[in-house]
């Protein structure tokens, strides 16, 4: 190559295999060659230009000795005379003896007292360019030196300032890349080194790891977009990313589905089902007739068999959609040449119906799609593409459909599409295509989406081929084909929680969300019907009651004239009553003599509790009137936890019982002639026993109550039939006693805390549960921390500790937001939010037998 220093001159390339000799004379060069290629005449982007005739070149050297250019470029030009297999060869020792005698160059060291940590050979990997160099990483900097010294001798960046994350990464899929992300006033923004090994890798990584600001994890992440915090379009990228996908690597673009297949309407109405994609399906099932054919391939095809010989994203279709952003790819890709002008991105009806129809065109979109102003549906560099066989126009602008008049109007459009409701109800079964379950095997088949073997991580080892043909024939067909993105779940992903679909184009502005506040703006209300978060960090304890002087072992409301009244039960064996409104004790009774008391509930509709004992008991209180309609012995020991759910055949009242003898037992409770009372008779009301392994210490009904879930003194977590009592699914996880479980308003999923100081989210709405967050790290103040009591409304988790802590905890971020101290000494054993619509009351009680409530001046005096 030669650029000359006036950009109105053409860069010349010289191929070597068309040099029929390479000499010396004096200080110069001279190549003789038949063919030349020119480039960026007048710096213009075109394609290039190749003159076949006999050329006599002289380069004169000022600054470097003619002998050392020949010596290189006659080892070189030797080598391009050689058959395949001796020119790989050749060219990998001239490639491995050249690398091997350069060395870091200490004196780009910004600081003499820096000590080296960390050293090998890398490739710089950008869009279509690897580039060869060395990485060094000392006590403080990062440095990058390129053995071309392009772009610039040597890359620094600090740690401790500059990195804002670092990512794992594929090359040629191995696991042996890092992607470096810095922060925006850095330059360069992002660095992606490929190593020669994973151990290497590994190693890389570990040393970077102290400055790393890790990104949120995989199942934080589906919750976010679960609960309509992360947009579809932010979830995607969030999921191509943790798929090893990069924007810095054209075999590995990020990859977005189509979702609209109306390019022909004036009009798009997102309201209409029938202008989306089946998002079900792979591009290449979405032709019934089309998929008829690659079947009967299929089953006539040999192994390896493969449905789809082309991929959904490669190099050439990433480019195809960005020609006109990045021309100078598109020839550094084709040789020097546009694609012919009729196969070129000129228009989205015309591409989707080859996308539809086509033999072998099964190409998603790109994220460019959805984001962003379309620039790169315009020519706006005014480049020369070619003109159309068919109608004599010029390649210019992409042709857009008639219900977007300009590229920013489609790119909107667009993405209010991926963000509907229609999209987001059905978005995870793509999901499963590209990222989860059905991504390989035998499930893959089924789903109709497997791809040739070489597009699979694992498929081949590069490191094991030790022919350089062989191994350069896999690393060009895996560069240039396509690769599987990372394969994230191995079972169905949980579809998304209607109405809760973010608006487009704007979610994640405000540095509320960012924070994961949810903070309600002007008295609208918020879009996910939560708590909020601002008025949870914003608590303030109002009222303590020191009437119990043992430890409080539940807690429970009921109305009395549309007056909310929180009730206490104690090991004392006292039942207290405390009046929200002002902030009053209003009754203190023992119900049942020298009895402790260990739980309690109130029964719907009703001014009812029911209570446990500490000598297995179970009581039907009235608290209006202070009468004890019953009591009996229904455990061979303590009661531990009451619950209550409905039964949907009869409507009529469930009660489980848990207990130190091993067993949760379910009851019916009957309504008497009175809507308001009710009837327990344990000789005739029993419906079924669960058996455990161990102490039963916690439960919750499932809020559609069919489901029941229990958690032990062993840490076994146990999820129920109701009323039948049949074992439905034991989920794993704790090491100790798991002190509280809780269903999410909408049932969909379980959260779990114990001793051990770990909290557990599963999703319970899917055949088999799973789980889908769990975290001890991020909750924990240390490793002794554990906890006793939750209480949650689907993103926002109120946790009691050992230490007499209450914990504010966001689960859509996936931090503590707040920790204060509530009870000491002792641990804070119960928490519950008040059933007020308009404000926000948490009641805290614990061992130090006070009764706490928390609020705004507003509420409690």
């Amino acid at each position: 190559m030669f650029e000359p220093a006036d950009v109105k001159y053409p860069i010349l390339k010289i191929s070597l295999s068309y040099c029929s000799s390479v000499s010396k004379e004096e200080n110069s060069i001279v190549i003789q060659c038949n063919q030349l290629t020119e480039m960026l005449a007048n710096n213009i982007v075109a394609p290039y230009v190749f003159f076949k005739k006999t050329f006599v070149l002289k380069f004169t050297f000022h600054y470097a000795t003619s002998e050392e250019c020949l010596y290189r470029l006659s080892q070189l030009h030797r080598a391009s005379t050689l058959p395949p297999k001796e020119q790989q060869e050749m060219m990998e020792a001239i490639i491995h003896s050249r690398h091997a005698r350069v060395q870091f160059d200490p004196c780009w060291l910004e600081d003499l007292h820096e000590t080296v940590q960390f050293e090998a050979k890398v490739i710089q990997v950008s869009p279509l360019v690897s580039n060869p160099g060395r990485v060094v990483v000392t006590s403080a900097r990062l440095y990058y030196q390129p053995y071309n010294r392009e772009p610039c001798p040597v890359i620094k960046i600090r740690l401790a300032s500059d990195i804002e994350r670092v990512a794992r990464r594929r090359y040629l899929l191995q696991n042996s890349a890092l992607e470096i992300y810095c922060k925006e006033h850095c330059t360069p923004k992002y660095l992606f080194l490929a190593l020669d090994s994973t151990s290497l890798c590994d190693e890389l990584f570990k040393t970077l790891e102290p400055n790393n600001k890790p990104n949120i994890g995989l199942d934080v992440a589906t919750l976010q977009w679960q609960h309509g915090i992360l947009s579809n379009y932010e979830y995607l990228l969030f999921l191509n990313s943790a798929a090893d996908r990069s924007f810095n690597d054209l075999t590995q673009y990020p990859v977005f589905p189509w979702v609209v297949k109306d390019f022909t309407s004036a009009n798009l109405d997102l309201e209409d089902p029938s202008i989306y994609r089946d998002l079900s399906l792979p591009i290449g099932a979405l032709n019934p007739n089309r998929l008829k054919q690659l079947l009967e391939r299929f089953n006539d095809m040999p192994e390896p068999r493969f449905l789809y010989g082309s991929h959904y994203m490669a190099p050439g279709f990433v480019l195809f959609y960005l020609a006109r952003k990045y021309p100078q790819l598109v020839l550094c890709l084709h040789g020097g040449r546009f694609d012919h002008p009729d196969r070129m991105f000129n228009s989205l009806q015309q591409t989707w119906q080859n996308v539809m129809n086509g033999a072998a065109d099964y190409k998603e979109l790109v994220p460019e799609f959805y984001d962003g102003e379309g620039e790169f549906l315009v020519n706006y560099l005014d480049i020369n593409f070619g003109h159309r066989s068919s109608d004599g126009r010029a390649v210019q602008d992409v042709e857009l459909p008639p219900w977007a008049k300009s590229p920013q109007e489609l790119i909107v459009k667009l993405r209010q599409a991926l963000e509907s409701e229609h999209v987001s109800k059905y978005l995870h079964l793509w999901i499963d295509l590209i990222f989860g379950h059905l991504q390989r095997g035998t499930k893959a088949i089924e789903a109709r989406n497997l791809f040739h073997p070489l597009c699979y991580e694992g498929s081949v080892d590069l490191c094991t081929v030790i022919d350089p043909v062989t191994r350069l024939m896999y690393e060009i067909q895996i560069l240039e084909f396509g690769q599987i993105p990372r394969q994230l779940f191995t079972k169905p992903h949980p579809a998304r929680f209607a109405g809760l679909i973010p608006t487009p184009l704007s979610l994640m502005t405000s540095p509320d969300l960012q924070n994961g506040s949810r903070e309600e703006e002007d008295g609208v209300e918020n879009r996910t019907r939560s708590w909020s978060q601002s008025r949870l960090c914003d608590l303030k304890i109002h009222t303590v009651f020191h009437g119990h002087k043992k430890s409080v072992t539940g807690l429970a409301f009921y109305s009395q004239n549309d007056d909310v009244q929180v009730v206490s039960v104690s090991l004392d064996g006292f039942i207290k009553v405390y009046k929200l409104r002002n902030g009053k004790q209003v009754l203190s009774v023992n119900p049942i003599e020298s009895n402790p008391l260990t739980a309690c509930l109130c029964l719907p509709e009703s001014n009812a509790l029911l209570l446990g004992t500490l000598q297995n008991e179970v009581a039907l209180y009235q608290i209006d009137c202070c009468r004890l309609d019953n009591v009996a012995s229904v455990h061979d020991d303590n009661v531990t936890a009451l619950g209550i759910g409905k039964d949907e055949k009869d409507g009529n009242v469930i009660l489980a019982s848990a207990s130190s003898d091993c067993s949760v037992k379910l009851w019916r409770i009957h309504r008497t002639c009175s809507s308001s009372h009710f009837r327990f008779r344990p000789t005739t009301d029993l419906i079924a026993e669960l058996e455990h392994d161990s102490s039963v210490v916690s439960l919750d009904f499932h809020p559609g109550g069919l489901k029941l879930a229990t958690g032990t003194k062993e840490g076994q977590v146990h999820l129920w039939e109701v009323p039948t009592g049949l074992p439905l699914d034991a989920l794993p996880g704790h090491t100790d006693e798991v002190s509280a479980v809780k269903f999410s308003p909408d049932g969909s999923k379980l959260v779990t805390v114990g001793h051990d100081g770990l909290l557990q989210v599963f999703q319970v709405d899917i055949d088999p549960p799973q789980m889908v967050a769990k975290s001890e790290e991020m909750v924990a103040h240390d490793k002794h921390e554990d906890f006793r009591c939750l209480a949650w409304d689907g993103l926002s988790i109120l946790l009691g500790t050992a230490r007499g802590e209450m914990l504010i905890f966001d689960l859509v971020a996936f931090k503590v937001v707040r920790r204060v101290q509530a009870h000491a000494p002792g641990a804070l054993t119960c928490i519950a939010v008040a059933p007020i619509v308009d404000d926000l009351v948490v009641v805290t009680a614990g061992q130090d037998g006070r009764v706490c409530l928390w609020g705004s001046d507003a509420i409690i005096p």
